[in-house]
């Protein structure tokens, strides 16, 4: 039997639940461990497809690359991109947000920092 590593919230400082099988699994395919490395840093992509917006909100969280910028950049197919996109969403680790006609993704840094914590327990 597959032994779970889910954290309850009370056993994290941050209060977030976190799947590490799941993350872990999301993140062991290395075009997903790319595009999540690359919103990390997202001033690192030096031809960015997407016009520059204004990306900050009110609480300073600057929005990251849409799904042209990976394609450009990672030289793979739109639904490719969309796809992988897709599984780093649902294991908690990238957000969105559409403004106009573009949808931006950004690292869950709450999240992320929940995993570091996380993998430091085991």
């Amino acid at each position: 039997m597959e032994k779970s590593w889910e954290f309850e919230e009370q056993q994290l400082p941050i209060f977030v639940k976190v799947n590490l099988n799941g993350v872990f699994k999301v993140l062991a395919d290395p075009t997903r461990l790319q595009m999540f490395k690359m919103l990390a840093d997202v001033g690192g992509i030096c031809c960015r497809i997407v016009p520059n917006i204004e990306l900050e909100d009110a609480e300073g969280v600057t929005y990251g690359l849409c799904v042209q910028d990976f394609v450009a950049h990672l030289k793979i197919p739109q639904s490719t991109v969309s796809h992988h996109l897709s599984l780093l969403r649902n294991a908690g680790l990238v957000q969105s947000i559409k403004k106009g006609l573009w949808v931006y993704y950004y690292r869950d840094e709450v999240t992320v920092e929940a995993f570091k914590n996380a993998v430091k327990m085991l």
